[in-house]
């Protein structure tokens, strides 16, 4: 065995320096750090050592010059090294360990998609990363030094939509125990949270609405339900709403909704989508979302095993008695 120090860093987009007193957990901390004392910033600058088009609207500014919101990790792991035994070729490749530095990578990754995901159903705002940066040292046979560099690039990242994630003092309380509270309870919703993050990324806006819809549908929807537009329209408004007049007045609008929907993904017209109405759509589904993680909080304490699909059934039939 041996043991790899590794160093993870990157440029959380489109936040404030209020997210510096998040805690994320997993051993990683937010910075603010000065452009000219980015250690990786030759690989966030162009041929001309300008910044890149990923982050150019993520820049902040003070007295003492232009910033960014950086994650840092250092860390610790180890690898299993190939056994040196007689007549037995061992290939540089195979001194290198990559398939093992690639599995640490994945892991990572998984935690902080998770962790960024839950941040943007807390609350708006085009927070994440476009790359993530991993560099690994380690020793092998004793004295070869090995260095070795990955980066998780986010190719379909939305880069331009300006939207900034900012914490008042209250919310950064709140929001850090949101990330601890809804650990499991992600797991269980991560299909659907996935469809509405996916929305998120879009620079089309006919595309994001579709996605919306699309997670609502994985919400309140059975295998080949008919009435769909009804049914879906119903159940949103009596989970979102109490008063009869403004579950009438939601139910009507998902019913529009609806029909936009299905205009632009099955005859190619998304005119009637505006952006005003994917950022309502989006605040819908996010709402949607927050309710389910506490359906799912409530469902694990009564049964640790309980899986989605049981959540879900019962989810619908609790509505269908509303409706």
């Amino acid at each position: 065995m041996a043991d790899v120090q590794v160093m993870i860093d990157g440029v959380i987009l489109y936040c404030d320096e209020s997210v510096s007193s998040l805690q994320l957990g997993n051993g990683y901390s937010i910075h603010k750090i000065y452009l000219e004392d980015i250690s990786f910033k030759n690989k966030i600058n162009d041929g001309n050592g300008s910044i890149t088009i990923n982050y150019l609207g993520s820049r902040l500014y003070d007295d003492n010059g232009t910033y960014l919101m950086c994650i840092h990790k250092e860390d610790t792991f180890q690898v299993q090294l190939p056994q040196i035994v007689p007549g037995i070729h061992v290939t540089d490749k195979d001194l290198m360990c990559g398939e093992q530095l690639e599995a640490y990578k994945d892991i990572e990754m998984q935690f902080l998609n998770k962790a960024f995901s839950l941040l943007r159903l807390f609350k708006k705002g085009n927070i994440g990363f476009k790359e993530v940066f991993f560099e690994h040292e380690f020793t092998v046979m004793g004295f070869i030094n090995n260095t070795q560099k990955q980066t998780s690039d986010n190719v379909t990242r939305n880069i331009v939509d300006s939207a900034f994630f900012s914490l008042t003092p209250d919310e950064i309380i709140r929001c850090n125990q949101f990330l601890q509270d809804y650990t499991e309870e992600y797991d269980l919703l991560r299909n659907c949270i996935d469809e509405f993050t996916w929305g998120l990324e879009q620079v089309d806006i006919p595309t994001g609405f579709e996605q919306y819809t699309t997670a609502l549908e994985m919400i309140f929807l059975a295998k080949d339900q008919q009435g769909k537009k009804e049914v879906l329209s119903k159940r949103v408004s009596v989970l979102l709403e109490n008063d009869p007049s403004k579950i009438q007045a939601l139910y009507d609008k998902m019913k529009i909704f609806y029909r936009y929907r299905s205009e632009s993904l099955h005859e190619g017209d998304g005119r009637n989508i505006t952006a005003a109405e994917l950022k309502e759509m989006e605040e819908l589904v996010r709402k949607v979302l927050l309710k389910y993680l506490d359906f799912c909080k409530t469902a694990i304490t009564n049964n640790e095993s309980i899986t989605w699909e049981s959540i879900k059934e019962n989810k619908i039939n609790d509505l269908k008695s509303c409706c």
